[in-house]
């Protein structure tokens, strides 16, 4: 983990272009950006929830974990909060946290100094609540997902949200670099690593998409999406 002095333009961030200049000025106070190497721990499980998370470069992964298996929750990307928990009250985590790429840059922020601005200016607040209720439909999505879809579905659906937010356009193709092993995507969709390998195989004979460890290519998002169907 490495400290930068500066701390990012926070009225250049959406989630903060609502706060007052003398409300950035103090948030600022309560803020600073650090960088991560890949699988560095941001925090871990049972630690004093003090601070919440912002993700201003790469990708961090949510994790929950015992003595012999750790299973992703989520992934947080560029622009989105994470470890906000303790804005709902939490004192400390549930879940861990990775960087997962080099040069992750996180922007850390003091939880009082939010809980403050939320109470002072309702904007924000607003601001803070859609973040936190878009997290939660998506852990609902999750759920009925799991409980009303098969492996297949599950695996499939997911693939193509990646491609739909995440994906860049290549000529007619989308590309989407990533740093998600298959067990990632396994625990992600409630699936096995040998069903996530044997549908990324199924698709690439149908060449429908192209992948490595790095990056996937969709041929057509479209298509994939009658596949799934």
């Amino acid at each position: 983990m490495i400290a930068r002095d500066n701390v990012f333009q926070l009225d250049k961030m959406p989630l903060f272009a609502v706060l007052k200049s003398d409300e950035l000025n103090f948030l600022k106070k309560a803020a600073r950006t650090l960088r991560y190497k890949r699988n560095a721990e941001i925090y871990q499980t049972g630690q004093r929830a003090l601070k919440v998370f912002y993700v201003l470069k790469g990708a961090v992964k949510i994790a929950a974990q015992n003595d012999k298996k750790e299973v992703v929750k989520y992934v947080v990307q560029a622009g989105n909060l994470f470890g906000e928990s303790c804005l709902m009250g939490d004192r400390y985590r549930r879940d861990c946290a990775y960087a997962m790429m080099n040069d992750t840059e996180i922007l850390e922020l003091e939880v009082n100094a939010l809980l403050y601005l939320m109470r002072h200016n309702f904007s924000f607040a607003q601001s803070l609540l859609h973040l936190l209720g878009e997290r939660l439909r998506q852990t609902e999505m999750h759920l009925e997902n799991v409980v009303l879809k098969d492996s297949r579905s599950r695996i499939l659906e997911f693939l193509h949200q990646m491609g739909v937010e995440h994906g860049r356009q290549v000529g007619v193709e989308i590309l989407v670099k990533h740093n998600l092993t298959h067990q990632d995507i396994a625990d992600l969709t409630g699936t096995s690593r040998q069903m996530v390998t044997a549908i990324l195989n199924q698709l690439k004979r149908s060449n429908l998409v192209y992948f490595n460890r790095k990056k996937i290519l969709f041929r057509d998002l479209d298509a994939l999406s009658l596949y799934a169907n």
